[in-house]
C-alpha cells in the first residue's frame, strides 16, 4: 500500500513539473512573442538611424517607414510609392515633393496610369507637420536652425540609397519634381548643394523663392548667408533644372507668403518664378558660368498642375532613354 501510494506521488510530481515546463515554455513564448511585437514597432516608428522596417517595395501603391538622423528620436517618416507591373532596374525613379498641407498618401493612386503607362517608379516622401514642424523644417529645410548634416535637404538621398538597395535598380540618379511648396524644397535643396544624386529637377509654382545670388535679404530669400563659392554655384548652374510655372498661377491664396522681403519677389507665383528665373540667369552671365537652367510656362495651368505640365514633365524624364 506504502508502495503504490509513493509510485502514485511519484508520478503526480512528474506530471506536476510536465506542467510546470509547459507553462514555462508558453510564458517564454509570450514573453518572445511581446518582445518580437516591442522590436518592430521600435523598427518601425522610431531611432535615429537611417534605416527601415523592410517589407520590400511591392508592386502597387504601398509605403515603408524611414528612420533619418533629422528626426527626432523615437520617430520615423512614412514613404509612400508607386512601382508599376512592369518595372525593371533600367527605368527611371521619380522624387515627388507634397505641398504645405503635407498630403502625400492620395498622390500615388492618382498618378498610376501615368506611372504605368511610362514605367516609371514613384517615391514620396511624407514630411509631415508632426516630424517636420513649420515652414522652417520642410520648405527652408532647418538650414536656419541646425547643423547641415541635419539639413531636411540631404534625406532624399539617403532614401535614394535605401530605394537603389531594396528595388535592384541600375540607375545612379534620380528625378525630382515638386509642386508650391514642394517646388520650394526641391529649389533649395539643389541650392545647398543637395544635388549628387540628381539626374533632372522640376519646380512648379513655388509660392516663394531663394534667389541665387548675396541679396539684401539673408536667406530663405536668397543665398546670402550660405557661403556659397563660385565653384558651388558653377556646380548648380549645370544641372538640368527646370522651372516650371502655370501662367493663370496669379492669385494669393492662404499659403501666399506676404512678408516684406517675399513681396519684394512679385504679387503672385508667376512673378516670383520669372524673377528667380531671370536673377539666375543674370547671377551665371556675371560669373561667366555655364548656364543649363530652363523656364518652361504652361498655358492655361494655375497653381495645380494640370495635364500639359505633367506630360512636359514625363517627356523631360523620358528624354532622357532616347
Amino acid at each position: 500500500m506504502v508502495s503504490r501510494m509513493f509510485k502514485f506521488k511519484v508520478c503526480l510530481l512528474k506530471q506536476l513539473f510536465i506542467l510546470i515546463a509547459n507553462v514555462k515554455a508558453q510564458i517564454i513564448q509570450v514573453v518572445a512573442f511581446i518582445m518580437f511585437a516591442i522590436g518592430a514597432l521600435t523598427f518601425s516608428g522610431c531611432a535615429t538611424s537611417e534605416t527601415t522596417l523592410y517589407h520590400g517595395i511591392n508592386t502597387g501603391e504601398g509605403f515603408f517607414y524611414f528612420k533619418d538622423k533629422t528626426i527626432s528620436s523615437g520617430s520615423a517618416m512614412r514613404v509612400f510609392y508607386y512601382k508599376p507591373k512592369g518595372f525593371t532596374a533600367d527605368r527611371p525613379i521619380l522624387f515627388f515633393m507634397h505641398g504645405a498641407d503635407r498630403k502625400a498618401e492620395h498622390i500615388p493612386r492618382i498618378a498610376a496610369d501615368a506611372l504605368e503607362k511610362f514605367n516609371i517608379l514613384l517615391i514620396l516622401p511624407e514630411f509631415s507637420e508632426e516630424l517636420f514642424p513649420k515652414t522652417e523644417s520642410y520648405q527652408y529645410g532647418n538650414v536656419r536652425t541646425k547643423p547641415k548634416e541635419l539639413w531636411s535637404f540631404y534625406v532624399n538621398d539617403r532614401i535614394f540609397r535605401l530605394v537603389r538597395q531594396v528595388t535592384g535598380t541600375r540607375q545612379k540618379k534620380y528625378y525630382i519634381w515638386g509642386n508650391s511648396a514642394g517646388a520650394q524644397f526641391v529649389h533649395r535643396q539643389i541650392l545647398v548643394g543637395a544635388h549628387e544624386f540628381i539626374e533632372k529637377a522640376f519646380a512648379s509654382n513655388a509660392g516663394m523663392y531663394t534667389l541665387p545670388t548675396n541679396g539684401h535679404d539673408p536667406y530663405p530669400y536668397s543665398i546670402k548667408g550660405l557661403g556659397l563659392t563660385n565653384k558651388d554655384l558653377k556646380e548648380v548652374f549645370l544641372l538640368n533644372f527646370f522651372v516650371l510655372l502655370g501662367e493663370e498661377d496669379v492669385g494669393q491664396d492662404a499659403y501666399f507668403l506676404k512678408s516684406k522681403a517675399a513681396m519684394k519677389q512679385g504679387n503672385n507665383r508667376l512673378q516670383r518664378g520669372k524673377l528667380f528665373y531671370e536673377t539666375a540667369e543674370r547671377e551665371a552671365r556675371g560669373r561667366e558660368l555655364e548656364f543649363n537652367w530652363k523656364l518652361i510656362t504652361i498655358p492655361a495651368c494655375g497653381h495645380e498642375p494640370n495635364d500639359e505640365m505633367s506630360r512636359r514633365v514625363i517627356s523631360l524624364i523620358l528624354d532622357s532613354y532616347n
